[in-house]
């Protein structure tokens, strides 16, 4: 359900409502254990896993100032039931194993801006800004007597950036063939620490063992891309992740001498270069 209300030619406003269904996938049902290289460990199936159904809230205020440029503001709520998660176990001493489950209930409420912007009102005709930023606040829901621990949801970073600054050496004012056909695009990301695996109370209640959440930590990857036409043929050349961070999964553990804080897995991606050269006939 989709209301719109015009304030004027530039301006609205738009609540909307929508109700989805998420069900699990064969591989998620399967008992069958497979090795995931990129998580160097088995995962496993839940047959008894339910689908999900998420209710979706939106209101927002939207304005447009010219073509092809969008400013937005908006407000969301998403309200979970049994929500499908990633979760780990111990097996074998140090051997991870990941599989599914279903929590209760989750919720999620947020603020998110979008951006799209002609930098001509600075005197730069030929640049553009794009931007779209959220926050994000996700709390699981546990029954009562669960031995779960409050936590967001896992996948749900607390942030989410992306960013974009353009430019095209056809818009604007003529100018001569050599300079015409350029276009370039330096685009930022990043994402706020976030849980990759929740971990699990294991024990018969006289002794209980907490296996940490395992969480991905956030990074910051900037991209470039470059490009020119001459006629019929293409240049382009494009780095990806240009500053090369390390990718890094921690653990965290709360104990009588304070945080204790684990890598348990770290890599360098490395930098991504390619030129393609492509011609129209």
């Amino acid at each position: 359900l989709n209301l719109t209300g015009h304030i004027n030619a530039k301006q609205q406003v738009r609540a909307s409502y929508g109700r989805t269904t998420n069900r699990p996938e064969f591989r998620e049902l399967s008992t069958s254990v497979y090795y995931d290289f990129d998580l160097a460990s088995n995962v496993q199936g839940n047959h008894n896993l339910k689908a999900a159904t998420i209710d979706n809230f939106d209101l927002g205020w939207e304005c447009y100032p010219n073509a092809g440029e969008v400013l937005s503001l908006s407000v969301f709520y998403k309200h979970f039931e049994n929500p499908i998660e990633w979760t780990y176990t111990v097996a074998g001493g140090t051997d991870l194993v990941y599989s599914y489950m279903n929590a209760n209930s989750a919720d999620n409420y947020g603020v998110e801006l979008d951006v799209r912007k002609q930098l001509e009102i600075f005197g730069l005709p030929q640049f553009s800004l794009s931007l779209n930023a959220s926050l994000i606040h996700s709390t699981v829901n546990f029954p009562a007597g669960s031995r779960e621990e409050d936590r967001p949801m896992q996948g749900q970073s607390p942030y989410l950036v992306n960013a974009g600054f353009f430019f095209n050496s056809d818009f604007g004012k003529p100018v001569s063939s050599w300079q015409k056909g350029w276009t370039a695009a330096l685009l930022y990301n990043t994402i706020g620490k976030r849980i990759i695996g929740v971990g699990r109370s294991i024990g018969n209640g006289d002794v209980d063992v907490r296996v940490p959440d395992s969480y991905e930590m956030s990074r910051h990857q900037i991209d470039l891309n470059i490009g020119k036409s001459f006629g019929c043929l293409d240049l382009r050349l494009s780095v990806r992740d240009l500053l090369s961070q390390k990718v890094e999964f921690k653990q965290f553990e709360q104990t009588t001498h304070g945080e204790v804080q684990q890598v348990t897995r770290s890599y360098t991606p490395g930098r991504t270069l390619s030129l393609t050269i492509s011609y129209k006939m």
